[in-house]
């Protein structure tokens, strides 16, 4: 718990600790990805790279990481570590952009379904 100037702690209330922060990285896009059933090599297969810089992971509030060899990781409880992986932005706003296409693909689809007018129904969907 940090101290105050007088020496007593400071009262850190419940769901304000930033456990799982780090610094960002000019023209990438940092995530946290859990090390468990090959997810780690699946965003390395995706374009995702492992951060090895030497980084301060989480706050002041929730205590010092150290960072095992040269991965820049945290644990998560349950015997599971996080990893901090990182992606170029204009592959993130790629992937991101595909997902949002077949997202609207769905929806669409979704309106033409139940905008069809039948007998004894009445209304129509939009999505925003």
């Amino acid at each position: 718990m940090k101290k105050e100037a007088k020496g007593r702690p400071v009262r850190i209330p419940l769901g304000t600790r930033n456990v799982l922060t780090a610094p960002k990285r000019e023209g990438y896009v940092r995530r946290f990805v859990n090390d468990e059933k090959d997810r780690v090599q699946q965003f390395e297969d995706a374009g995702y790279t492992i951060v090895r810089d030497k980084v301060e992971i989480g706050d002041f509030k929730a205590g010092k990481e150290t960072q095992v060899g040269s991965v820049a990781n945290k644990a998560v409880g349950a015997g599971t570590r996080a990893v901090l992986m990182e992606i170029k932005e204009e592959w993130n706003e790629e992937d991101q952009k595909a997902k949002q296409d077949r997202l609207s693909v769905g929806e669409n689809d979704m309106k033409l379904k139940l905008n069809e007018r039948k007998a004894g129904q009445y209304g129509k969907v939009t999505i925003d």
